[in-house]
């Protein structure tokens, strides 16, 4: 295949077709759609496709619609290579239309012409020659009708600037709307005699093509064309079964009106659609409102589906006017009701879900307040109908990812139920799985039949009143007295996890839920779920009730010593979280000594640790790190007791002390300073110190910093940089804390030692294998944010290593893959740019104008010295390595580099223009019309203070080029 590459004819495309579709190898079928893109992107293209084209051969489909296909790419990206010949483009086209039937080639020749029509704005009433040259074929006009309109949605396709584009589609669209509706109808009338002549016009296109041009009209106007309207309708009414494709049809053409009607001037129109709906829907599934009856409707389930899509588009159109007449739009809801609670396919239930929200976000406010207690009704049936749908099958799943998916949905009918409880209210909520629980019990039921309530009660847990008496206190002494099975004591443990709050107000049953949350760890018999789920809702009741259980610290931390042997290592981090909580309710006088049992006991299993690693550290660095870790969890809550060391001492500094010790002889001493995660944990720990603890962590300041520098500049690991930007955030903001002054120029020549480390061992960095670095480079920019934050003078001021770091941000954004990394890079960069501006990026009562001094370090390091490769590696990076979530922010950092050197240079555009090009220009196959657009749209913007078309301009040339030039062209 490496020897065809070079040579494009129809011998060679005729074999890589075939081999894409053949036995071969992966490599080589990668080869041959390598060479079918490129053969799709060069000139050579248009002679062999015409060629193809020219003949109908049933033996060569594939190859007639490959080079269909091949010719729309190339009227949507080269028709540059034509060199002025679009005339004869457009003669072949029409051409090639009269001649072939077959459907999938008709449709690319179709959208072919479309934006070759758009386009070629040369070509003077191109519709109107097009029809003249189609009429003969009505079939076949319908066929470019309906795609026509597509085609003028999306600017994106076509190289035109925005004033083109818009003026060329009111052109082919606007003036001849109502012609395309008279001949829609004409079309009717030829169907309707259809057997007495020979025509191929089918009901199905009409359709289609009815659904892409009600788009173009005010609907009022469309639902006046009553014999379209009638046909919908009349389609719908035969069912799926007389004609699938003309039923899909339907379906799809009424959804479009449905969804424009939401613009309906006139409520009368929506009420005539409502009533034709529902004469739809008792026609069609008689029995749907029915609670008793679901095998009738259940047995069609593309009726159905069909329905289903229909009902939401219009309750998701007509929401407002359900909201405020609920007398009026209450069948509507209703059937919405059923459809959601009747469907056997979970995807059609969940495709209801965003009509049951939007409708809960209006009832909930105050001006629907008499429309809400209408619809509670219909929303306490919709919470049994999602408690049904969330039950487990009683015979399992056949695949693991069936399995899998229910669990998934599931997640999203618990955001269902969310909405339900905020519509019905607390009692109503927690009615409906109480009463499902009782009756489960009653009848000695499945655990399926409990556990799907009580699942639901954990998902409305957020929107339970913490005021409710007289339901919660049954549920509560039920859930912890329910028969003894894995999934109920697991689903049990996890909804009181969910009602700490709650708890929290209402002691009395504190105790009785935490005998329940102890005895899961007994029950559980090494059931990792049960495990898990008592330490995550222990960690709640520490948390949420922390006073309650103030006095209980005592028997909670000898609770965690008897159980922390059997428990994993997240569920020990997430029981030590909370008793994080309990330990901060201490009075100061025992919290050190509460603490430091804890401590000792992790230190302590460290220590025994450390003979055993010494001699195989791969086997014992996660032991030791997880220990370390446990420790990070017990200050997730911890704070100092007073606000700045001046109003008193804190009485955790020993034990800070006393585990900076611990740490630094295991790195120091033992030699743990290269062992990466160890490193890791410990940088995190002393990140919450000083995080948490601030100016009272100013005995250990000193060390840590020296252990950090030290410990980068031996190992290279980022996990030291990353601990010191940290630091830098604690004693840089002297806005928030009294930083001593000396103590902050301490800790900035602390970070330059950093900076320059990082700078010295990046420029000995072999590029090509950078992305290698990314984690470390993230480092480094996380510090840089916090340098460019709490440090702007001096770091702006600094000269050299401004541009060092803009150096360092330019050479690593062109070659770095991971998307975290390189917007890291994109943000810090956005973040030094936006110093150059008279207004301060930041908001601080130190400053109200940006200095001079600084905007000129910005100009003279940033854009006068490095403006030209920063435009050009931003522009590079957006058409290979970025990801098109990033370009918002690359382009940003482009515009605001241009505005400074509009300024730098007196207000005048050239130099950025000069830039642009010479971006531009390493580039391949820009066409001069493409450079200029992109230039003119930056000169405008700049001349204009505009910085949003500037913005715009950038975007559009890049999706094109991206979908020009870089996306695969194929499949």
């Amino acid at each position: 295949m490496t020897g065809l590459m070079m040579s494009y004819n129809l011998s060679n495309l005729k074999s890589s077709l075939l081999c894409i579709s053949s036995t071969a190898t992966q490599e080589k079928k990668n080869e041959a759609l390598h060479y079918l893109e490129q053969f799709q992107k060069s000139p050579q293209a248009w002679p062999i496709c015409y060629e193809v084209l020219m003949t109908i051969d049933p033996t060569e489909l594939e190859l007639q619609i490959f080079s269909a296909q091949t010719l729309r790419n190339k009227v949507t990206y080269d028709l540059s290579q034509l060199d002025g010949g679009l005339a004869q483009l457009k003669d072949s086209l029409l051409k090639f239309l009269l001649i072939h039937n077959q459907n999938v080639v008709l449709t690319q020749l179709n959208v072919a012409l479309a934006r070759l029509a758009i386009q070629y704005l040369e070509w003077k009433n191109p519709i109107m020659e097009i029809i003249s040259t189609l009429n003969p074929y009505p079939s076949k006009l319908l066929r470019f009708l309906r795609i026509l309109p597509e085609e003028t949605l999306d600017i994106g396709s076509t190289p035109l600037t925005e004033d083109e584009f818009n003026s060329r589609t009111h052109e082919l669209i606007n003036t001849i709307a109502e012609d395309v509706l008279k001949f829609l109808i004409s079309c009717i009338d030829i169907l309707q005699s259809q057997e007495h002549t020979n025509t191929d016009i089918t009901l199905e296109n009409i359709m289609r093509c009815l659904g892409s041009w009600s788009f173009e009209f005010p609907v009022d106007q469309l639902l006046t064309v009553k014999p379209l309207i009638a046909l919908i309708f009349e389609s719908l009414l035969r069912g799926v079964d007389s004609e699938p494709g003309v039923f899909d049809a339907a379906i799809d053409c009424l959804s479009v009106i449905l969804r424009e009607s939401r613009d309906a001037p006139n409520e009368q129109l929506v009420l005539s659609l409502l009533q034709d709906l529902i004469s739809l829907q008792t026609k069609l599934l008689p029995s749907l409102l029915s609670f008793q009856s679901e095998d009738e409707d259940e047995q069609d389930e593309e009726l159905m589906e069909g329905l289903t899509r229909l009902f939401v588009e219009a309750g998701e159109a007509w929401c407002v006017f359900i909201s405020k007449s609920p007398e009026v739009y209450q069948p509507i809801v209703s059937i919405l009701l059923m459809l959601t609670c009747k469907n056997t396919d979970l995807d059609l239930v969940a495709y209801s879900f965003p009509f049951w929200f939007n409708l809960k976000q209006n009832l909930v406010l105050p001006r629907y307040k008499n429309s809400r207690e209408l619809y509670i009704p219909t929303f306490i049936n919709l919470i049994n109908g999602i408690i049904k749908h969330l039950q487990y099958p009683s015979d399992g799943f056949s695949t693991k990812e069936a399995e899998d998916k229910f669990k998934d949905f599931r997640y999203h009918m618990g955001d269902v139920l969310k909405d339900c409880a905020a519509v019905v209210g607390t009692s109503n909520a927690l009615s409906q799985p109480l009463t499902k629980i009782k009756e489960g019990l009653n009848i000695n039921g499945s655990w399926q039949q409990l556990e799907a309530p009580l699942f639901s009660l954990r998902t409305m847990a957020q929107e339970i009143s913490h005021i409710e008496n007289a339901q919660l206190p049954q549920i509560l002494n039920i859930v912890c007295n329910l028969p003894e099975h894995p999934k109920l004591r697991y689903a049990s443990t996890l909804v009181l996890g969910r009602y700490t709050e709650w708890t929290a107000k209402h002691p009395e049953l504190l105790e009785m839920q935490l005998q329940y949350i102890f005895d899961g760890f007994s029950h559980g018999n090494g059931n990792s779920e049960i495990m898990t789920a008592s330490a995550h809702a222990l960690m709640f009741f520490c948390t949420d009730c922390s006073e309650l259980l103030s006095t209980h610290i005592e028997q909670l931390i000898d609770f965690y010593f008897k159980v922390e042997a059997v428990m994993d290592i997240e569920s020990q981090f997430e029981l030590c979280q909370g008793l994080s909580a309990v330990i901060n309710k201490q009075p100061n006088d025992i919290v050190a000594s509460v603490l430091q049992k804890l401590l000792d006991d992790n230190l302590s299993r460290i220590s025994d640790l450390i003979p055993k690693w010494k001699s195989s550290p791969s086997s014992f660095s996660l032991q030791i790190a997880d220990k370390i870790d446990l420790i990070y969890a017990l200050f997730e809550e911890l704070r100092p007791r007073f606000e700045i060391p001046q109003q008193g001492s804190e009485p955790l500094v020993p034990q800070i002390e006393y585990i900076w010790n611990t740490l630094n002889s295991l790195l120091v001493n033992f030699g743990a300073m290269t062992e990466p995660i160890i490193v890791e944990r410990s940088s995190k720990l002393l990140r919450r110190f000083f995080d948490n603890f601030h100016l009272f962590c100013e005995p250990i300041l000193a060390p840590v910093a020296e252990l950090l520098a030290q410990g980068y500049a031996a190992t290279g690991l980022g996990s030291y940089l990353w601990c010191s930007g940290s630091i830098i955030v604690v004693f840089g903001d002297d806005e928030s804390l009294p930083v001593p002054s000396h103590l902050k120029g301490a800790v900035w020549q602390f970070a330059t030692t950093q900076c320059k480390t990082f700078i010295e061992a990046f420029n000995k960095i072999d590029l090509t294998h950078l992305n290698d670095y990314y984690e470390l480079i993230m480092d480094f920019f996380t510090m840089v944010t916090d340098l460019v934050m709490f440090y702007p003078r001096e770091f702006i001021l600094s000269g050299q290593q401004l541009g060092e770091v803009v150096d360092v941000a330019l050479k690593s954004l062109i070659r770095l893959e991971n998307f975290d990394a390189y917007m890291l890079i994109l943000r810090s960069l956005d973040d030094i740019i936006s110093w150059g501006f008279k207004t301060p990026p930041i908001s601080t009562v130190s400053l109200v104008e940006v200095p001079d001094d600084w905007r000129v370090q910005i100009m003279r390091e940033v854009i006068v010295a490095r403006g030209a490769q920063l435009i050009s590696c931003l522009f590079i990076a957006l058409v290979t390595n970025l990801h098109m979530n990033a370009h918002s922010e690359a382009v940003t950092c482009i515009v605001k580099c241009l505005k400074l050197a509009f300024e730098a240079n007196n207000n005048d555009p050239k130099i950025c223009i000069q830039w642009i090009c010479q971006s531009v220009d390493q580039l391949d196959q820009v066409t001069t019309k493409e450079k200029d657009n992109l230039s003119g749209n930056i000169m405008n913007g700049l001349n204009r203070e505009d910085s949003r078309k500037m913005r715009e301009g950038i975007k559009a040339f890049i999706e094109w080029y991206l979908r020009k030039n870089v996306n695969p062209r194929c499949y």
